[in-house]
């Protein structure tokens, strides 16, 4: 994290102050108790704030079907998702700039922001793999994902109370998810594959779609010369998550926590 957008303790405190305090509450998507110090309010605070850097780092697309058709499918995921007390969006984006680089990828924020890279688009032959990609980043909201993530890194934990008491610091709170996202572990991709599978199942998509997306983006990865992580790269793990796919097929509906022990071995290499 950078330290420029590190604060003293006490302005942390003083932030602190206007959280809604550590609760527990049981997470129907994880199917456990999760302890937290953000409110649903506050998450939906902090992922507007976040989007608004986003779309100005990078642009959303002025093609109104594309928009259209990918808001479409996540409000379809969003129906039946397990987190339905926030308002899900999906867009488009690209770099204002053009990079040099593919950004094939997608990515989430708290509070139900699904953003899609146009460049992905390419790679996608129809909406059931789409519906993929968006289920899966509706799960790493419904999970709570980069929340839980903020949660644990102090430095970025303080970067964004900073960038509530100090709009010119919003800058920081991009960089800080962006750093939480990179940083997503292997299991939080298991678990996020895990619900988006039981999301495009309810919504009506057919579930091999998701396995046809993990392929499209295996293949585009092999392709890659070996660089710095960023936006512009899969997630890792692919080869496991298309086995993990794959065996969710196969077992048909299972609870997720069925899941977790039937992937134990596979998450905890």
């Amino acid at each position: 994290m950078d330290m420029k957008f590190f604060l003293p303790v006490c302005l942390a405190c003083f932030c602190c102050a206007g959280c809604s305090g550590i609760s527990t509450n049981f997470n129907t998507a994880t199917d456990q108790q999760e302890t937290t110090t953000y409110s649903t309010d506050r998450e939906v605070q902090i992922g507007a704030s976040v989007a608004q850097e986003v779309e100005k780092e990078f642009k959303v697309v002025d093609d109104v079907a594309t928009n259209e058709r990918v808001d479409r499918i996540t409000q379809k995921i969003a129906a039946v998702c397990d987190r339905k007390e926030i308002t899900y969006i999906g867009k488009v984006i690209e770099p204002k700039k053009p990079t040099g680089e593919k950004m094939v990828n997608a990515m989430s924020l708290p509070g139900g922001y699904v953003y899609v890279f146009k460049d992905l688009l390419e790679y996608i032959k129809d909406d059931h793999e789409l519906a993929a990609v968006i289920a899966h980043e509706v799960g790493h909201v419904t999970a709570r994902h980069s929340i839980k993530h903020l949660q644990a890194s102090y430095g970025s934990f303080v970067s964004i109370l900073a960038a509530f008491a100090n709009p010119q610091l919003a800058g920081g709170m991009f960089m800080a998810f962006e750093t939480m996202m990179l940083q997503y572990s292997q299991e939080d991709e298991l678990e996020a594959d895990a619900l988006g599978f039981k999301y495009m199942k309810a919504a009506g998509y057919d579930t091999q779609g998701m396995v046809r997306m993990l392929e499209a983006l295996q293949a585009y990865d092999r392709k890659q010369p070996i660089r710095q992580k960023a936006y512009g790269r899969t997630h890792p793990y692919i080869h496991q998550r298309i086995a993990n796919v794959d065996k969710l097929i196969h077992q048909g509906d299972i609870s997720y926590r069925d899941w977790v022990k039937m992937t134990g071995e596979e998450q905890h290499p």
